[in-house]
């Protein structure tokens, strides 16, 4: 795709991280980008702010490795209560890209995100609301709200969840047990005990609902809770009202002290990565959330969104190099992040049942603060790094060790 002129039109619905880097790594080989955004940036995204060190590495990949520092707080440790009120701080190591976070607001991120792929030569159109896909003639026709329409030769889907162009591809959608909801909102005035550090807090009271708090600049703090779609439907409870009880705990309480809340909570829905299977269609690739892109357990998925927008421009290059467009020739896309993202998911989405049980957690979390080993491990594991836990580690969590 190195003659622009020539090369086949790739449309992006959606502007969030994912389809901004498949836009900047797509444009960046010449190929013609026209990313559609239903909104107008800077706009708000529901989201707990949180960048992983994977998420850092991929920015610099971006040409936007000064963003965390710049526009976001640093973050190098976490720390975390369990249910049972045992403590467990840690640094992340070196070893994890740097052992550098960040806690960057999504209305910041997004923005700079979609900028650097209008820098590179994608063509942003904000305010445009697509409402449907069909074919005309084996061409992918994207139908906008007001009556525009648009051709493409590929369409890549990164609206986020529920997604238009998940449903027009017949794409089914992800059952309650494989998905959650969070809520999160903003507070300003807090003094965290950690302001370095990503701050997990699992309650008794609340579980199997867990809850954050993120250190943000200008003494601010993103405050959310993360439950089970079919978890919370059995609770009866509201999102609204299981965060005003997360508040109000007192280890959450004694952090916020002095604290206001700014504006009203945000919830949002967020399908589990254990459950990515319908990915990849002719002419059309599904990225990002709409994929189902997110960390069973954390409910991360910037990284995850980052990454498939970079997976999604090879895989499409070589389809373009192949002259097939079709699902087959797209191919690689599902071979890349089923490499990269699937063991994780699938063992994240296990631990989930281990990070419900207040006693088992309280042994995990005191088992990691004496011995170093499994606190590599867990440390991986709320990164979203590990694929694997060793039978070390399970032996030390099982005996108490």
């Amino acid at each position: 795709m190195s003659r622009r002129a020539s090369a086949p039109h790739i449309v992006i619905v959606g502007a969030g991280p994912a389809g901004s880097s498949a836009a900047t790594f797509l444009a960046q080989q010449g190929a013609r980008v026209t990313l559609l955004e239903r909104g107008h940036f800077p706009r708000d995204k529901t989201c707990g702010d949180g960048c992983t060190p994977r998420t850092l590495w991929m920015l610099e990949r971006l040409g936007l490795g000064t963003l965390a520092s710049t526009d976001g707080t640093p973050v190098d440790s976490v720390h975390a209560v369990s249910p049972g009120g045992v403590v467990w701080d840690a640094a992340i190591p070196a070893r994890l890209f740097g052992g550098k976070a960040s806690i960057i607001p999504r209305e910041v991120l997004d923005e700079r995100l979609v900028h650097r792929a209008v820098q590179t030569g994608a063509t942003l159109r904000e305010g445009v609301r697509v409402v449907g896909l069909e074919r005309e003639g084996g061409v992918p026709r994207l139908r906008c709200l007001g009556g525009e329409s648009l051709l493409a030769d590929v369409v890549l889907g990164c609206d986020g969840s529920p997604s238009v162009i998940r449903g027009a591809l017949g794409a089914p959608d992800f059952p309650a047990h494989e998905c959650a909801f969070a809520i999160r909102v903003y507070y300003e005035n807090v003094r965290l005990s950690h302001p370095r550090g990503m701050g997990f807090f699992w309650d008794e009271a609340l579980l199997p609902a867990y809850g954050w708090i993120f250190p943000l600049p200008g003494g601010r703090a993103n405050v959310g809770l993360g439950i089970r779609a079919d978890q919370l439907a059995a609770s009866s409870a509201r999102l609204p009202e299981l965060l005003d009880r997360f508040c109000a705990s007192p280890r959450v309480a004694a952090e916020l002290a002095g604290g206001r809340r700014l504006g009203r909570p945000k919830g949002h829905h967020l399908p589990f990565g254990s459950s990515a299977r319908h990915t990849t269609f002719d002419q059309a690739l599904l990225l990002g959330d709409a994929a189902g892109f997110v960390n069973p357990l954390t409910g991360e998925g910037i990284e995850f969104a980052l990454e498939s927008g970079a997976f999604a421009a090879e895989a499409v290059a070589e389809a373009v190099s192949a002259g097939d467009l079709s699902a087959r020739g797209l191919g690689g896309y599902a071979r890349r992040w089923r490499t990269r993202f699937r063991t994780a998911f699938r063992l994240n989405r296990r631990l989930m049942w281990a990070f419900e049980r207040p006693r088992l957690l309280d042994r995990v979390f005191r088992t990691a603060c004496r011995d170093e080993r499994t606190r590599d491990e867990l440390i991986d594991v709320i990164s979203g790094e590990a694929t694997r836990l060793s039978w070390r580690f399970l032996a030390s969590v099982a005996l108490g060790r």
